[in-house]
């Protein structure tokens, strides 16, 4: 059953209903396309939602394969479905906006979260939204120890690392570093030529290196 009843304790006239939401609509982005899949429709649909998954235009190969897992899984027909195309003043707009779909799960840009939030408002369905930040890595110099930067040093190193994870493209990359104003200039130096020393390659190949980033818009 998809539906469960909790009484409070002590409280014989309260009891909380536990109810699927219904249908839920959910946009994923390019950037870890599989994984944002799993992440949204294998929960939605474990408590009984229905979903229709609508995967980012730049990378649709990723929601294709996992569509024909659910179809391999012998998934009722109509339980998942998949609807791929753009999101602005398209697919995405108009799942938003669709007023018998009860929620929409968006995770991708802020600016296409406020589409999402504007187009949803006027059916009042449920949304929620995860959409790009700045974070913020803060090394203090609590690190340097009898004038010994090493392990200040591999933060910053590190800091720069996680920046490039993913080529770069990761909602919580660290990208903004914040040091001590007087360890400003050494931070830079070791920023620098950490970053320089990363290799660009294509994906296809192994090694030390990353990839290209996804498209020629995201690259400009």
């Amino acid at each position: 059953s998809f539906e469960s009843f909790y009484q409070l304790d002590g409280d014989e006239d309260t009891t909380i209903f536990h109810q699927a939401i219904g249908v839920v609509a959910l946009i994923t982005p390019w950037n870890w396309p599989m994984n944002q899949i799993a992440l949204k429709v294998i929960p939605a649909l474990l408590v009984g939602c229905p979903v229709i998954l609508k995967p980012s235009e730049e990378t649709p190969l990723s929601a294709l394969l996992f569509g024909q897992l659910i179809h391999m899984a012998g998934f009722p027909s109509g339980v998942f479905q998949l609807v791929n195309g753009y999101g602005r003043s398209h697919v995405g707009e108009w799942l938003a906006s669709h007023p018998n779909i009860d929620m929409v799960s968006f995770t991708g840009s802020t600016r296409a979260g406020k589409q999402v939030s504007l187009a949803a408002a006027p059916t009042l369905k449920r949304v929620s939204l995860e959409m790009g930040g700045k974070g913020a890595n803060i090394i203090f110099d609590d690190l340097i120890e009898d004038n010994d930067f090493e392990d200040f040093q591999d933060a910053i190193e590190n800091g720069v690392y996680e920046v490039m994870s993913n080529s770069g493209q990761t909602c919580n990359a660290p990208t903004r570093m914040l040091v001590p104003q007087q360890y400003w200039d050494f931070a830079l130096g070791v920023a620098k030529e950490t970053a320089l020393n990363i290799q660009v390659r294509s994906a296809h190949e192994e090694g030390d290196h990353i990839g290209p980033v996804v498209s020629q818009s995201q690259y400009e």
